[in-house]
């Protein structure tokens, strides 16, 4: 009954037709409102500013569930724009967006919405089954998926090491080798490894023996030194790591 009064005051029945892709993300972007683990953000791709701030202001007024709609500051590469709608992260999380999501479908006339959910590149349906499965409803929950994306990470990233397993504590990665023995690191960032790290590359004879045992032991990277950080790369990833006992 709501989201027909909203249509009715406001927007028509399939005013945003062909103005609103198909496929909506889901924790893909940061919360304004909060931190993550206690806010979800619902993000779509309209193909206009003005179609972008009239789905904007349907959604912030229409739903006393939403805590904030925005939407972006500019223009994409494609020309688009980006409508985020932010919604605490609660166990009714999944039916607020099924209800958001029947408010659009009749913006839109898209019956067959989709998303993908966090970094992940999979499309699901959008349906309530895979909404509850796919997305944290509480904080605790949304805390051990992160940490566990995070290790599945880094170990895809230690692909050329020999180990039988890999724990991450916060920061600490613990790479644990057969025959009981451990090397552990301190995980300071991941980035594109044309990136420039500060201050000049440390070739002394000790650092020169600390690139070549962390080859020996961690496998067959490309390693640099720049002070007390080590910079590995893998391919098309670059992680910087510091030592630690």
């Amino acid at each position: 009954m709501q989201n027909n009064q909203q249509l009715d005051e406001g927007l028509r029945p399939m005013d945003l037709q062909e103005m609103v892709h198909s496929v909506f993300e889901i924790d893909s972007f940061k919360s304004k409102m909060g931190e993550d683990r206690d806010v979800c953000v619902v993000s779509f791709k309209v193909k206009d500013r003005s179609p972008a701030k009239d789905m904007m202001e349907f959604i912030e007024k229409g739903y006393p569930f939403v805590l904030d709609a925005d939407i972006s500051s500019g223009e994409d590469n494609k020309g688009e724009y980006s409508v985020f709608v932010e919604m605490s992260r609660t166990p009714q999380l999944s039916e607020n967006i099924k209800d958001l999501m029947y408010g659009v479908t009749k913006l839109t006339g898209i019956e067959g919405f989709k998303f993908k959910y966090y970094k992940e590149s999979q499309v699901h349906e959008a349906t309530g089954e895979n909404l509850s499965q796919h997305i944290p409803s509480t904080a605790n929950a949304y805390d051990g998926f992160v940490n566990k994306m995070k290790v599945e990470s880094v170990k895809s990233f230690f692909n050329k090491t020999l180990m039988d397993s890999l724990s991450l504590d916060n920061d600490i990665i613990t790479i644990h080798k057969p025959f009981d023995k451990q090397v552990k690191l301190r995980w300071l960032s991941e980035q594109d490894p044309q990136a420039v790290v500060e201050g000049a590359m440390d070739l002394d004879e000790t650092a020169t023996a600390e690139m070549f045992w962390l080859t020996k032991v961690l496998g067959d990277y490309n390693i640099s030194k720049f002070g007390n950080k080590f910079l590995f790369t893998n391919g098309d990833r670059a992680m910087l790591l510091q030592r630690t006992e």
